[in-house]
């Protein structure tokens, strides 16, 4: 797993997940129905619309996952920035 991000990308990594959690986040609070689909200690990853930073959240995800047997939670949730 990469690991070694450019300060560029870690930025890049942040600005985007920080932005689609925190719409995620609102979005849960619109429609908490949507809350129970969410598994008891599941790693969450919210869509932020930005392919690459998708494709390594799904990587860290993945690591994670395994390492501390945890279920992954793909939101549906399409991030509007």
């Amino acid at each position: 797993m990469k690991m070694n991000y450019t300060p560029s990308e870690q930025q890049r990594l942040a600005e985007a997940n920080i932005n689609a959690a925190f719409d995620y986040l609102e979005e849960l609070m619109d429609r908490p129905e949507k809350i129970s689909s969410i598994p008891d200690g599941a790693i969450v990853i919210p869509s932020t619309g930005d392919k690459w930073v998708d494709e390594q959240n799904g990587v860290i995800a993945q690591y994670w996952s395994e390492r501390e047997q945890r279920p992954i939670h793909r939101t549906e949730y399409q991030f509007l920035h």
